[in-house]
């Protein structure tokens, strides 16, 4: 009877609210317009008023950085998690149709979120052996479960270091 109970395999599937899916995968879009709608102004005062260009530049530069961070968390963030006993699949990528697969023996760090003792932020998971990165928000349906799931099947190694991250966050003294 107890033999049984170790073969039976949890299986949950983790997906975004629409509205977070929406905003993760598409909120840069509607950020850029509104800068392009003040670029423009900008960008034609520059000749009457050299002081434009500092606006300019700043549209610009914000334009850059917001687009350059979703296009990393198009890479990195998997719209769909299914998680077991023994791995997550990963599937449901922005512009990519690939599933990944990471052993939670294989998961080397944990970083971000709860797992540096924030409560929101995007939680990172790295396995170095196949040199994958995904990262997950707080706002997945059923989070709680998938982080709980990860931190009791990791390695005693990342688990402690984790573990040592929350307690050095809680408690400022602790730090070496």
């Amino acid at each position: 009877m107890i033999e049984r109970q170790f073969n039976i395999q949890y299986m949950y599937t983790h997906t975004y609210p629409l509205f977070f899916k929406l905003i993760y995968r598409y909120g840069n879009i509607p950020i850029t317009l509104l800068f392009l709608l003040y670029l423009v102004p900008s960008v034609i005062n520059i000749d009457n008023n050299l002081l434009f260009l500092i606006p300019t530049v700043l549209l610009l530069f914000f334009i850059y950085f917001i687009n350059k961070r979703y296009l990393s968390l198009y890479k990195a963030v998997p719209y769909k998690i299914i998680s077991d006993d023994r791995k997550l699949t990963c599937s449901d990528f922005l512009f990519s149709k690939r599933e990944l697969t990471i052993f939670y023996e294989d998961i080397t760090v944990l970083e971000g979120g709860i797992f540096d003792g924030n409560l929101n932020g995007l939680m990172k998971i790295y396995d170095d052996k196949n040199k994958v990165l995904i990262g997950f928000y707080p706002k997945i349906k059923e989070a709680n479960k998938l982080q709980t799931q990860i931190l009791s099947r990791v390695n005693q190694s990342v688990y402690e270091e984790v573990v040592n991250k929350i307690s050095t966050r809680r408690n400022p003294q602790k730090k070496k």
